[in-house]
């Protein structure tokens, strides 16, 4: 009891206190270190984190604008692409350059008439391509036979003696023109070079086509029909006597020049009878005859014909086709040969 006297508990009081004081002012301080430290980490840390966080964020950034721009730009090509296809280019309807009836093998060429065509036409503007419809013979109904950037189509394995009709438009992308107007071509019942041609019309501008007049027309028709006819009768369908007359001929002007049934080359020479002197309307009418088309002032060929001659009277045999009253008598066209 007498330990815990007033006395003892004033002496030791003042040393207590002061040994709590220090205590709390190092633990003030050591708190207050601590915080600073921690404060420095955290200001670095943060720092760091704010560098770490700017350079990731300009690279998404920045990837991101990239992305955006590729897109916006794909996007553009594709717009404008669509846009491209789908604007139609006006393209002006094609039109067929004429055919080429005679003294020339740009329509039929030659010594290929009887199966082949060339079709041409002239160029469109801003046209890649043209397309080539057909209809006749096997074609029984349009159809297209080719699509091609040339202005010329020849056309193959066609019928003998048919006539075929043709049309033509123009093409770029998705783009078309209006088809043309509808050109008629015809392949000839013979084949013939260019000699066998002339022949045709000399041998016929000897007997008829020199003659002045319209009433001439007919007989330059009808000639040129028999002298088509029997080469065609003796080489293509063998039809009668004409084959056996004419079978070792291979072509038309030898027919003419040297079976002795019509007349040489020279003799046809000496009466005057050469290519430069024939008119046209022989040219046209031995067209005619060649194509089986009504071509010299509306008359139209026959094919049952084969032979002419003159009488000087009047006759009514029944092979008789067609019978002309001249100065000299009667100038008749015969079905077939008379004896």
């Amino acid at each position: 009891m007498g330990i815990y006297s007033n006395n003892s508990s004033e002496g030791v009081t003042p040393k207590l206190t002061k040994l709590i004081t220090a205590i709390l002012a190092v633990s003030i301080l050591f708190v207050f270190c601590m915080g600073e430290t921690r404060a420095f980490a955290a200001d670095d840390n943060t720092t760091a984190a704010v560098v770490q966080s700017d350079g990731n964020s300009t690279g998404t950034a920045t990837t991101t604008q990239e992305t955006k721009t590729t897109t916006t730009t794909t996007a553009a090509a594709t717009t404008a692409a669509k846009k491209t296809a789908a604007k139609k280019i006006n393209l002006k309807t094609p039109v067929f350059v004429g055919e080429a009836k005679y003294d020339s093998g740009a329509t039929h060429p030659y010594n290929k008439q009887t199966n082949q065509l060339i079709v041409r036409y002239k160029a469109v503007k801003n046209a890649e391509k043209y397309q080539l419809y057909i209809k006749g013979g096997k074609y029984k109904k349009w159809t297209k036979i080719k699509t091609t950037k040339a202005l010329k189509v020849k056309v193959k394995n066609l019928k003998r003696g048919t006539t075929y009709k043709f049309k033509v438009r123009a093409v770029n992308g998705s783009s078309k023109s209006e088809f043309s107007k509808t050109q008629k071509l015809s392949t000839a019942v013979m084949d013939y070079d260019v000699y066998g041609y002339q022949a045709i019309c000399r041998i016929v501008f000897h007997e008829v086509g020199g003659m002045a007049g319209k009433f001439w027309d007919k007989p330059i028709v009808y000639v040129s029909d028999c002298v088509v006819n029997r080469f065609v009768a003796a080489k293509y369908t063998k039809k009668g006597v004409w084959a056996s007359y004419y079978k070792r001929y291979n072509t038309v002007q030898d027919m003419i020049y040297l079976s002795g049934n019509f007349m040489s080359s020279g003799g046809l020479a000496a009466d005057g009878a050469i290519y430069s002197r024939v008119p046209k309307r022989v040219k046209v009418a031995a067209y005619g005859a060649l194509y089986n088309k009504t071509a010299l002032s509306g008359i139209k060929n026959d094919g049952t014909v084969y032979y002419w001659c003159n009488r000087p009277y009047y006759s009514a045999d029944s092979r008789i086709a067609y019978s002309f009253k001249i100065p000299w008598g009667y100038f008749n066209v015969w079905r077939e040969y008379w004896g």
